[in-house]
């Protein structure tokens, strides 16, 4: 397993890395939030562990970065007592676990291995007939694979990440369009011909809000 550990605080970069090591897993670490994007931008890896205050770019930048392309990668916060009002934020923006200073080895131990115990169903029905496969990130109706466009594809995955909830639309735009800069996003257009592909309509408008995808079982 491949772990990026994003941390400062030279002493606890070292522990972290030292006992990920001796787990097995292959280990890159950095200091510096600006030498995170870069290895996040260049690289693959399997498990995030994020610490929030680290300089130039902060952990919840460096979240929000990793999910504008990867939606599925777990990540782990680390965060100081004080700051527990970053805890909401952290998990609004795709957190998947936290761990506050001070702590044992074995608790981030823990906490990584019941990650990497839950495990991604291999259909998810949204009615008869009719389910999401998340390993492809792909539907099928009756058996049939439903052939989708690259950002038709990121559009449904996002709404898929967070079924039967309202997904803010600065977030599928960042998502969708991969951090691209437009005056204007023609969501509406890639709806229409979405809409045309599904056999059930299961993507909802939230005006002003964003998007959600309901099951109809």
């Amino acid at each position: 397993m491949d772990v990026l550990i994003i941390e400062d605080d030279t002493q606890l970069n070292i522990a972290i890395t030292e006992f990920c090591k001796l787990k097995g897993y292959d280990v890159v670490s950095v200091k510096d939030g600006l030498d995170a994007v870069d290895k996040i931008d260049n690289e693959t890896f399997d498990l995030y562990i994020v610490d929030i205050n680290v300089p130039h770019v902060n952990g919840i930048e460096i979240l929000q970065h990793i999910r504008k392309t990867n939606i599925n990668t777990p990540v782990i916060i680390i965060t100081a007592s004080l700051e527990i009002q970053n805890f909401a934020i952290a998990f609004e923006n795709g957190c998947n676990e936290y761990i506050k200073k001070p702590f044992h080895l074995k608790e981030l131990d823990i906490r990584i291995e019941n990650l990497l115990s839950l495990k991604t169903p291999e259909k998810i029905f949204i009615a008869d007939d009719f389910y999401f496969a998340p390993d492809t990130e792909e539907f099928f109706y009756k058996t049939k694979h439903i052939r989708l466009r690259y950002k038709e594809k990121r559009f449904c995955a996002i709404l898929m990440k967070h079924l039967n909830t309202i997904v803010p639309n600065n977030v599928i735009y960042d998502y969708v369009w991969e951090g691209e800069v437009k005056e204007s996003y023609p969501l509406r257009q890639l709806l229409v011909e979405l809409r045309k592909k599904l056999p059930f309509d299961i993507i909802h408008t939230k005006i002003r809000e964003g998007y959600m995808i309901e099951t109809q079982q």
